[in-house]
């Protein structure tokens, strides 16, 4: 399973990235809104864990 974490705090991502892994799920990052976009449309994964407080877009405008 492919879960894109998107989170603008680093040490988050490190555990989540972590943890994830640790239970065998394809983990990929992002740090921003912008980010997260193109993430979704070239990994196309299968759950997004998001941050609703990133640096350049509210998380729900992002859900949009």
């Amino acid at each position: 399973m492919r879960v894109l974490v998107v989170e603008d705090e680093p040490s988050i991502r490190r555990l989540l990235r972590a943890t994830l892994g640790a239970n065998d799920y394809r983990v990929h990052e992002a740090a921003s809104g912008a980010e997260a976009l193109q993430a979704m449309r070239h990994y196309r994964p299968d759950l997004v864990l998001l941050d609703l407080g990133l640096p350049d877009i509210d998380g729900l405008k992002l859900i949009e």
